[in-house]
């Protein structure tokens, strides 16, 4: 994700329902009650009012044709087996923070959100906005590159819902070469939330972004995004368990052929805040990232800006660069103790590189340990079972990544 602001236009509130149940709305004019009984699915946008508690019904297809907004007090409820495609713009779904989101799909019937066309950047994305800590103020919150939206503030635990056996393809729509989404953007998202079992596949800026927060994920799925694979800053604090990322090749004389499978920031514009969670410090264990040599950031984990981290069982393939690492906080955090562990490189050029604040280059080879056995995800370079089926995707592995 480009760091700039993305202002997104207001929609007006949307008129919606619950299947067979007439549910209240507020209307956006005179603020009075009304209630509604009829969604139309082919035009699906705008505002799911607070108060409001909308269930989307599993046997429609629904087409997103603007910005749907779950506000503040409102509950969007999306079932198991339900397909959402989404029009071609800036169109997409955002949880305002103290609203709430049940996407509740399963292995057998995964969520599917998708472009009205098959191809990278077709639509915009899903944001989510949580009351967890972020460490760009000293109130903990922090406006929105999505949606121009507050996010953030003290409530490590907040909830904003459950997001299970979801699939999100065709992101990353572009406005400009500096604003551009996310297939997922998690800002200031609480441990409370529950985000599982979620694939991005075929988007053109990141896959997934963490913009601070406590947020705990696991079962991870990124395939070929244009961007970085998995993202954070903001002095994001949870965890993320089983990741499998991947370019793949058919994107590799592309633009953007993909950049990093993790790229770790604290904070753009100061890297020693203590504000919030403070620094960016997550816990990433049994992961495969997979590259190629296009481009110019081929590296496998990229951590700067004054990132910490815990990694543990990490498999890197096929990069230019396996760790690339900057500034003083992080390499002191590094430097002093046992925090990368079972660091499995296959076919990668350079395994470690650094330089601290001054640019003066750094020796790292000390700081990580190395097991020829690590399996990452579950599988080594291969797509692990947990993976397969509910995605759509039934095999992957390095040669799917680089020609």
């Amino acid at each position: 994700m480009k760091k700039t602001f993305l202002n997104a236009a207001l929609f007006l509130s949307m008129v919606a329902t619950v299947s067979t149940t007439a549910i209240s709305c507020s209307n956006s004019d005179d603020d009075s009650s009304q209630t509604v009984s009829s969604l139309d699915p082919s035009n699906f946008k705008g505002n799911i009012a607070a108060g409001t508690i909308v269930t989307l019904d599993a046997s429609k297809v629904y087409t997103i044709t603007g910005r749907v907004l779950v506000e503040n007090g409102a509950t969007l409820i999306i079932p198991e087996g339900t397909r959402i495609t989404v029009a071609e713009g800036a169109n997409y779904l955002i949880v305002d923070k103290g609203g709430k989101i049940f996407m509740n799909g399963t292995a057998a019937k995964p969520i599917v959100f998708e472009g009205t066309a098959h191809k990278q950047g077709h639509w915009g994305g899903i944001v989510i906005l949580g009351n967890a800590p972020t460490n760009r103020t000293a109130a903990g919150t922090s406006t929105s590159e999505l949606g121009d939206l507050t996010y953030g503030g003290t409530n490590t635990s907040d909830n904003s819902g459950v997001m299970k056996y979801v699939v999100i393809k065709d992101s990353g729509f572009k406005y400009n070469p500096e604003k551009e989404f996310n297939g997922l953007s998690l800002f200031g998202v609480g441990s409370g939330t529950t985000v599982s079992y979620v694939a991005v596949i075929d988007g053109a800026d990141d896959g997934i972004e963490f913009f601070g927060g406590n947020v705990n994920a696991d079962h991870l799925l990124v395939l070929g995004v244009g961007d970085d694979s998995i993202d954070w800053t903001e002095g994001w604090q949870g965890s993320a368990n089983y990741i499998y990322a991947a370019r793949k090749k058919q994107y590799q004389n592309a633009a953007e052929p993909g950049n990093r499978g993790i790229e770790a920031d604290t904070q753009d514009t100061n890297p020693n805040t203590t504000f919030g969670n403070g620094v960016s410090n997550p816990n990433i264990t049994n992961a495969t990232f997979l590259g190629n040599t296009s481009g110019s950031e081929s590296q496998g984990m990229k951590v700067r800006a004054g990132s910490n981290g815990k990694f543990d069982n990490i498999v890197l393939a096929n990069f230019a660069t396996g760790l690339d690492f900057e500034t003083d906080r992080t390499l002191s955090w590094f430097q002093g103790g046992s925090y990368i562990k079972n660091l499995n490189f296959v076919n990668v050029t350079t395994k470690s590189k650094a330089k601290n604040t001054a640019g003066t280059a750094v020796d790292i080879s000390s700081i990580f340990s190395e097991n020829a056995n690590a399996n990452g995800a579950g599988s080594g370079t291969a797509l692990p079972d947990w993976a397969k089926s509910w995605s759509g995707v039934s095999s992957f592995d390095t040669t799917d990544a680089m020609n």
